[in-house]
């Protein structure tokens, strides 16, 4: 049957197949360059920078950190030669902090506009850098309209979050923590708030929860996320904010863990993700037959500031913890990988702590740098910035510039300007990165040469074992992947000392913090506050 078509009827169908042609090509367009964007590097090795957007930097002078102000300087961010961004909450939310969500598919409108979000994200892949989120589901914030529905008993929504009626006897509504009371009353009816009442606590057991946190994840990965920290993620089911009786706190954690693991990695195969559970290492390592990665705390605040500050390493101690936390971890999870930090936003950071000025700082940094897994920065600790003890002080402006110089200087480009002076008081002598990038002996350059190393030593992709030397000035151990060995020295002592190599290695040293001394007869003298790595 032949079929004649007018002039106007054949433009408007060949409008309408243009159309559907263009959405074809175009309409997965993010998708695909979010995928492409993720060939060339791996999410899943290297070393992770962590970063509060409200500190970092300003690119529209409001005072206020912002996305374009971390896409303007990722020359800087590369000359660090980190793989991964993990950047604090940029979610809209009435904290400066922004762990109380108010939406969970938004950005501050303080750190700039969902495509500026984009725009980063798609320069950091273009330079190799992935990107990761912090994420709390945990709680959520007050203003949150889930929680706002939730008010209403017959809502959806009220199975969301933990809600008790006053003559509840299963629980006690009385109960305090951390000073604060848990159940907090609003309309008759009282919620949980375990961190505080502006945070009330999701009920993880409703399955259409579970499955909107999905689409969350999924909503930022499709935006070219390649991971996420999951904040409080050993407090999901505390004993105190369940029923009594209840005493699976991390079977059940552990469950919710691996279905949220399992999402993201059916989502994205390629992805790293890494949960917050501060808690000993025997209950970290439970949590990874849930989660692929935890944070190895005590690393830092325990182990390498003491060692630092008695100059004492005692029985290579910090090594031995080290390959027994691995150990443990390994029981749970064979393939966990390890997540090693110095301070973090929670922490007074380690130059407030550790005295003596950059040298000891360059041998933390290696003593956590030189291990097992993927280290995270926080950042400004590669400025050896300091804090007090109110956690607005732990995230103060990062330091473009030394403005402390005598005179009313100019504030300089990209500055953020949004703590108070008694919070940032503590950097008032810090070098910022203008003048140490001038210093070669600067504790900013030599973060960038010891990064450098590491993602270039392939020993370093694989697994610690101690190696004892019966010296307490030293902190021993070998990196060992494949046929790649590395042995790594640290003297924390004030005075030089002589160390024997492990039979097969070469007497000059692969990296070195100071010049090291050959003895010509198996043994090398390291100077004092230093840190050198033999390969074979």
């Amino acid at each position: 049957m032949q079929i004649k078509f007018s002039n106007k009827r054949f433009f408007l169908y060949f409008s309408i197949l243009i159309i559907f042609l263009y959405s074809l090509l175009f309409g997965s367009c993010k998708f695909s360059q979010s995928k492409k964007a993720h060939e060339g590097f791996n999410p899943r090795q290297g070393v992770y920078y962590s970063l509060f957007v409200r500190s970092f930097a300003d690119s529209n002078g409001d005072g206020i950190g912002d996305f374009n102000g971390i896409a303007q300087n990722l020359d800087y961010l590369s000359s660090l030669g980190i793989s991964g961004i993990w950047l604090l909450p940029i979610y809209p939310s009435h904290s400066y902090h922004g762990y109380d969500v108010d939406n969970y598919y938004d950005v501050n409108p303080e750190y700039g506009s969902m495509e500026d979000f984009e725009n980063l994200v798609s320069q950091c892949h273009e330079r190799g850098i992935a990107v990761m989120l912090d994420i709390t589901f945990n709680h959520s914030s007050v203003h949150n309209e889930w929680f706002v529905a939730s008010k209403n008993p017959t809502d959806p929504h009220r199975n969301w979050y933990k809600w008790l009626s006053s003559d509840e006897a299963a629980h006690r509504l009385n109960q305090k923590i951390w000073g604060h009371a848990l159940w907090n009353e609003c309309n008759g009816s009282y919620y949980s708030g375990e961190f505080y009442d502006g945070m009330p606590d999701y009920n993880l057991d409703c399955k259409e929860l579970r499955e909107e946190l999905k689409r969350v994840l999924a909503f930022w990965i499709d935006k070219g996320v390649s991971g996420f920290r999951f904040d409080a993620a050993g407090h999901i089911y505390d004993k105190i904010k369940m029923p009594e009786g209840f005493s699976d706190s991390i079977q059940s954690s552990v469950g919710f863990w691996k279905e949220i693991s399992e999402f993201v990695k059916q989502r994205s195969p390629e992805s790293y993700c890494v949960a917050e559970v501060w808690d000993k290492s025997g209950i970290r390592a439970q949590f990874l037959t849930g989660l692929e990665s935890v944070f190895h705390f005590d690393i830092g605040d325990t182990y390498i500031q003491n060692i630092l500050t008695t100059k004492n390493a005692g029985n290579n101690k910090l090594a031995h913890v080290l390959e027994n936390d691995y150990t443990a971890c390994s029981s749970f999870n064979p393939n966990f990988i390890d997540a090693p930090f110095l301070t973090n936003h929670d922490q007074a950071r380690a130059a407030s702590l550790i005295k003596g000025g950059a040298e000891p700082l360059k041998v933390a940094a290696g003593m956590y740098i030189l291990t097992q897994g993927i280290p995270f920065i926080y950042y400004g600790e590669e400025l050896g910035m300091k804090s007090g003890a109110r956690d607005e002080s732990k995230r103060t402006p990062f330091l473009w510039s030394n403005t402390q110089d005598g005179k009313k200087a100019k504030i300089p480009n990209f500055q953020t300007t949004w703590a108070s002076d008694d919070d940032s008081v503590y950097n008032a002598k810090t070098e910022g990165v203008k003048q140490q990038e001038k210093d070669k002996n600067s504790l900013l350059n030599y973060y960038k040469r010891l990064v450098a190393f590491r993602n270039a030593c392939p020993a370093f992709k694989g697994k610690l074992t101690a190696f004892d030397t019966g010296n307490k000035s030293l902190c021993t151990w070998i990196m060992s992947h494949q046929e790649k060995n590395a042995f790594v020295v640290h003297n924390i002592s004030e005075t030089e000392q002589e160390v024997s190599l492990p039979e097969g290695y070469s007497y000059t040293s692969a990296f070195c913090s100071k010049p090291v001394k050959d003895n010509k007869n198996g043994s090398v003298v390291l100077q004092p506050m230093s840190t050198a790595v033999f390969c074979k």
